[in-house]
This record gives C-alpha cells, sequence and structure tokens, in this order.
C-alpha cells in the first residue's frame, strides 16, 4: 500500500513538474530579437573641412632691425664744397686722417700714420745702408757735410732728424691734419730711397 501511494506520488509530481515547463516553453517567452551588426557604408568627402587638418602657419623669422644710417654731414656730395669744413671741398676719408686725436699717442697708431712711419724707417736704413757701404769701402763720400764721414756723426743726425719727422707728423695728425702728416712722412721715405739707390748705383759697378 505504501509503494503505490509513493509512485503515485511520484506520477503526480513529475505531472505538475511537466506542466510547469510547458507554461514555460520557448514558443511563451519573450525572445530576445537579434541585431546585425551593420557598418555604415558613408563615405568621408575628402573635400569635406571636416577631413582636412588645418595647420598654422610657420612663424616667420625676426629680421634684425638695421641701424638707420646717419645723414651725410655735407649733403651736396664728394668733391663739392661743405659748409661744415668752412667751404672747403668734401672728400671720403675711409683712413680716418683728417679725424682729431686725443693726444699724440692715439695719433701716432693711426693706420695710415703706421704704414708711413713703416716706410720711412726701411728707407732709413736702406740709405744708411748703401752709404755706409760707399764710405767703407772708399767708393764714395757722404756729400752732406751735416752727416759727416763717421758712423755715430751720420747715426746721431739722421735719427734726430728722422725723429723730429715723426713727431710733427703726430701732432699734425693729432690736430686733424692727417694727409700733411702722411705727405712728410711720403717725403722722407721718397728722399731716402733716391740718395740710397744712388749710393747703390755708384758703389755697386
Amino acid at each position: 500500500m505504501r509503494k503505490t501511494l509513493a509512485g503515485l506520488g511520484v506520477i503526480l509530481f513529475s505531472l505538475v513538474t511537466a506542466h510547469g515547463q510547458s507554461n514555460l516553453s520557448p514558443d511563451r517567452l519573450p525572445l530576445i530579437e537579434t541585431q546585425s551588426a551593420q557598418i555604415s557604408s558613408t563615405l568621408i568627402d575628402p573635400s569635406s573641412p571636416l577631413s582636412v587638418h588645418v595647420l598654422p602657419d610657420a612663424p616667420k623669422p625676426i629680421q634684425p632691425v638695421l641701424p638707420v644710417p646717419a645723414a651725410t654731414p655735407c649733403p651736396a656730395g664728394v668733391g663739392k664744397p661743405c659748409a661744415l669744413l668752412g667751404g672747403r671741398l668734401y672728400f671720403r676719408d675711409p683712413g680716418h686722417m683728417t679725424e682729431h686725436d686725443k693726444s699724440w699717442a692715439d695719433a701716432m697708431k693711426s693706420k695710415g700714420i703706421l704704414l708711413g712711419v713703416t716706410l720711412n724707417a726701411a728707407s732709413f736704413v736702406f740709405d744708411y745702408k748703401t752709404t755706409r757701404h760707399c764710405i767703407d769701402t772708399h767708393q764714395g763720400a757722404e756729400g752732406n757735410p751735416l752727416m759727416g764721414q763717421s758712423r755715430a756723426q751720420e747715426l746721431s743726425v739722421g735719427i734726430s732728424v728722422t725723429a723730429l719727422a715723426y713727431f710733427f707728423s703726430g701732432k699734425a695728425k693729432e690736430q686733424g691734419q692727417g694727409n700733411i702728416a702722411f705727405a712728410i712722412l711720403a717725403g722722407g721715405t721718397a728722399l731716402h730711397l733716391y740718395e740710397g739707390s744712388r749710393a747703390w748705383a755708384i758703389c755697386h759697378n
């Protein structure tokens, strides 16, 4: 009897379970709507402003500010009278020979004066060497009585005269007369070259 009741209970439980599963059958369950992944085939127009990357302009280099050229003191031009020069003709002075200097030492540092002194000193040495050669070899004598025939007198007089020429040349350049100073040095150089060449021609024949 107990076995019969247990078997009926199992059958009844199976029926209830089957009925519950039939109520939740897939036909009545809410189905999840499947969505297919769709890729948009719309192309981006290359001419569209959204597709163009607009880059900023490259910075322009900063140009150096050049100094404004000063007005020329003689507006009439080269070779024309200039009021600033007292009516004298104006000419360019690349060597700054017409500029004033603070002292005699500064005047002697000028390139034009240094060039004149160097050439003058070289010509003096040439004159002295050639003259002494003539005197020492007894092929000639010193024609200037102030110079004498001895080395001591010739050197002392020659160096003294040359030093005076350098002094006055420096003073002239200090006062803005550099062209006159260079003319003094150039004249002495020409005289020494002439006398030295003459002695060389006489004593080397």
